[in-house]
């Protein structure tokens, strides 16, 4: 099975041919249903995906079964394989298919359909610890941090000073884009930034002196650009050349541009689990960590900080050692 369809990006939700009506305005009030626009536009992603599916196969999304959501499975795998030569990495294969189901409860929910047939297909099994994310070494994290320093062009300032904030705080991408210049501030004689965590919930994350600092020299190189002074910035800490929006995909994008500088291949979410990780080495709490990076679970704790030590951890080389 060939897969010609490409996933769409932002945007609306493109309906199958028969899906319509109330079937139509149930889905887009389950989208709605969640308070974060990133978690409406993640499960917008993976509906996309599976509408793809019925369409090249012809299958009424209202139809399906567990045996539509197994070879959904395979095909999403035959389409990762064709675009970058490997599987589905298994959590994320579990995601897709977790939002695919929380999808047809809803719709039971609304009465569209009788009853979640889709529930059955077989997920992945992770382990507790699992991530599929591996944190950057400390020296990785500082040739990142050196790799952003020594960026050019007009935006350099900003490069070195939204890099540091995500790897020296671990706030998530779409944090540190969306804070304003507003949440930045002092309490208790320390710096700090107000962030708008998972389910618009507030927090206040202390901002470290370095972090600061290179805050400080972009909005003033930002303020001298503009013609005004600092006080006068309005908007978001993180604008454009021209101080339009800074969108995450552009943040993304600058995030994989920088690490290909310094010789790495990350991802933003690489360098939150970085900060966890570095965090864990240094002796920081491990409740201290679950706290700054606004998670529900230890658990999800505990698969950030271990992503970057299992090869360390590895007692391999003991047993070579001791037999050499």
């Amino acid at each position: 099975m060939t897969a010609e369809l490409v996933p769409r990006g932002g945007g609306e939700l493109a309906f199958p041919p028969g899906l319509l009506g109330f079937a139509q305005d149930a889905t887009m009030s389950w989208l709605l249903s969640y308070d974060s626009p990133n978690t409406r536009d993640g499960y917008r992603r993976d509906l996309a995906m599976w509408f793809d599916f019925c369409r090249e196969t012809g299958l009424d999304p209202l139809q399906a079964r567990k045996s539509h959501g197994d070879v959904y499975k395979r095909w999403l795998d035959l389409r990762a394989v064709e675009k970058t030569g490997k599987a589905v990495p298994p959590a994320t294969m579990s995601r897709r298919l977790s939002s695919v189901s929380a999808w047809y409860d809803y719709l039971v929910d609304e009465e569209v359909i009788d009853a979640n047939r889709f529930k059955g297909t077989r997920r992945p099994k992770l382990s507790r610890n699992h991530s599929e994310t591996t944190a950057l070494t400390l020296a990785e994290a500082r040739q990142l941090i050196a790799a952003a320093d020594s960026d050019h062009g007009p935006a350099r300032l900003r490069t070195s000073a939204f890099i540091r904030v995500l790897v020296q705080t671990g706030v998530r991408i779409e944090e540190a884009v969306s804070a304003d210049l507003a949440a930045l501030g002092y309490e208790r004689g320390l710096r700090s930034l107000r962030i708008v965590g998972k389910g618009t919930k507030p927090k206040r994350r202390r901002l470290p002196v370095e972090t600061g600092y290179a805050i400080d020299r972009y909005l003033e190189d930002r303020a001298r650009r503009a013609g005004v002074e600092v006080s006068q910035l309005t908007g978001r800490i993180f604008v454009t050349d021209t101080g339009g929006r800074f969108y995450r995909s552009s943040a993304s994008e600058l995030v994989a541009r920088v690490g290909r500088q310094a010789g790495l291949s990350i991802t933003p979410h690489v360098l939150r689990h970085t900060w966890a990780s570095i965090a864990a080495e240094l002796g920081a709490d491990s409740f201290e960590i679950k706290d700054a990076l606004d998670h529900e679970s230890m658990d999800t704790t505990m698969r950030y900080v271990h992503s970057g030590r299992l090869l360390e951890r590895d007692p391999s080389q003991l047993v070579a050692s001791a037999l050499e």
